[in-house]
This record gives C-alpha cells, sequence and structure tokens, in this order.
C-alpha cells in the first residue's frame, strides 16, 4: 500500500486520511508480542505484592490488562515508550512500510519525536478533542509534524475509536485550551481495522468517547517531523528514523536505548511549557509541498 495523490488531496482538505491496510499482521506482531511480555510482567510483580489472585496467563492481548486492572485498581496502564525501550518499539518505530508512508508527509529525513506514545486506553476511559500542535516548546511550535495513529486492534465505536473535526486545520489557529476554544463542528468518528494507518494534521482537533467493553483498545500515537527541525519535547530524545542524505546518521538501538535512559533519570516526568492563554494564528509549515 502507497499513499497516493488522492490521499494527500484528502487530507490537505479534511485534516485527515486513513491508509487502509497500510500495515501488516507481520509488521505490527512484534510490538504487540513485546507489551504482552511487559504485561506479563506486570502481572508476575502484581502477584508477588499480593495484589493479585490470579496471573490471566490465557487472556488474549486486548484482555489481560483490563484483567489485571478489574482485580488491582492502581493499574491503569502499562509503561510508555521510554520507559521500557524495547527493541520491538525501536524496530517498528523505523519500520519499512511505515516510514515509506510517513515520507509522504513530511519529506525523506524524517525523525520520530519523543512526544510519542503506546496507548492502553483502559474500559470507561474516554479522550478530549484537542490538537496535537500544542503540546510543543514555543521554539518547535511552526515545525511540519504529522500525528501517525495505529490501531494495534480492532478500533470500534463500542471500544472508543478515535473522532476528528474536520477542516479545523484550515483556519491556522492554535486552540492552546484544549477543547475550551474549538469550534463546534460535527466530529467524524474513525473506525480502523488492525492494519490501518491514520494520518492527522498537528491542527486537527481529535478525542475519543468511553471505552464501553471490557477490553483495552490498545494503540499507537507517533509524530513524525523533518530531521533537524527543533523537537517539542528536547528534553527526551528523537529518533532519527530515515535518511537519504547520510544513511549513517540513522539512530541505532543501542544509541536510542541509553539516550531514554540517561533522560529520564535526569527528568522522569514530562515537562509541561507554559502556553500562550488565546488562540494565536499558526505561521508554520502545513504540508510537504509548501
Amino acid at each position: 500500500m502507497s499513499v497516493t495523490k488522492e490521499h494527500l488531496d484528502f487530507y490537505e482538505e479534511e485534516g485527515y486520511v486513513i491508509i487502509e491496510g497500510g500495515l501488516t499482521d507481520s509488521d505490527l506482531e512484534p510490538i504487540i508480542q513485546g507489551h504482552n511480555l511487559i504485561v506479563d510482567q506486570i502481572a508476575h510483580d502484581l502477584y508477588k505484592q499480593g495484589k493479585i489472585k490470579d496471573l490471566y496467563p490465557n487472556e488474549p492481548f486486548d484482555q489481560r490488562l483490563a484483567c489485571l486492572a478489574n482485580e488491582c485498581p492502581e493499574v491503569e496502564g502499562c509503561p510508555d515508550i521510554g520507559e521500557t525501550r524495547q527493541p520491538n518499539t525501536f524496530e517498528f518505530i523505523r519500520n519499512e512500510n511505515l516510514v515509506n508512508l510517513i515520507e509522504a508527509f513530511v519529506g525523506p529525513e524524517i525523525t520520530c519525536n519523543a512526544v510519542s506514545h503506546i496507548r492502553p486506553k483502559m474500559p470507561s476511559t474516554d479522550v478530549i478533542f484537542h490538537q496535537d500542535a500544542v503540546f510543543t516548546t514555543q521554539e518547535a511550535k511552526d515545525i511540519l509534524q504529522v500525528t501517525v495513529w495505529i490501531p494495534l486492534v480492532e478500533a470500534t465505536e463500542e471500544n472508543g475509536c478515535l473522532q476528528v473535526l474536520p477542516r479545523i486545520h484550515q483556519q491556522r489557529v492554535l486552540y492552546w485550551s484544549y477543547d475550551k476554544d474549538l469550534p463546534q463542528v460535527e466530529p467524524v468518528t474513525l473506525p480502523m481495522k488492525k492494519g490501518d494507518v491514520l494520518f492527522m494534521h498537528k491542527l486537527t482537533p481529535h478525542g475519543s468517547g468511553p471505552n464501553n467493553t471490557n477490553a483495552v483498545r490498545w494503540s499507537l500515537d507517533l509524530r513524525y517531523q523533518k530531521t533537524n527541525d527543533p523537537s517539542p519535547r528536547p528534553e527526551w530524545p528523537s529518533l532519527i528514523a530515515r535518511s537519504h542524505q547520510d544513511p549513517t546518521s540513522e539512530t541505532t538501538y543501542e544509541n536510542w536505548r541509553d539516550q531514554w535512559a540517561t533522560a529520564l533519570k535526569k527528568i522522569p516526568t514530562k515537562i509541561r511549557y507554559e502556553r500562550p492563554s488565546k488562540p494565536l494564528p499558526f505561521t508554520g509549515q502545513m504540508y510537504l509541498t509548501d
């Protein structure tokens, strides 16, 4: 699957586009198995502490973490990308099929910045509407950046799939107060299959309704930008996923792992950068073709 002119035209008009079947099961399976191991470790740690009575070893990927949370309410999710520093996660971020798609949006010199996460959306949780452009330093607020949202299980209306506010990005305005000042338009609900890939403009407001199931809606939300542009979260490491100009500059796993370990030791929780108190015009690059 490749990104077509029709995909890009839709993205520029609506502020988002889904590449159906952009990834294969083979692309996704390593990161799923890696997080199966993480959940298994969480289960064994809780069991040793006497906080649960069952390891739930036979529960499927989308159920086991929810089972642990039902028995131990302190389980609200799992450690994030930088905390786990898994080789499988590193390889997925620079997966060739994925990066081939991303190149159409940010060009051939591609970096994944630290505003990137794995999300186990637990039962009964939801996400308020927001623009990804507000999670940044002021130095990086104008960079060309695309959000890549990838479900690791089927995302449905019942389990709280993503919703977007279409065409708001065309106003070229940053609404720094999350959903407080966002224009009121009818949201578009985006059910997605495992293997689909959603690209969202950094000015496109998005959120999700409640997860009304007893399972976990696992997903990744990754932010990619042009290499050498300022990072929105410079205190934590970025990852050069592809370089046509200098392939030797691409980040190695060992460097990425060690940089995360060092950064989290120095700054263990994310910095909440001061934001303007009112909506402001966005003056940065909107699209790769600008």
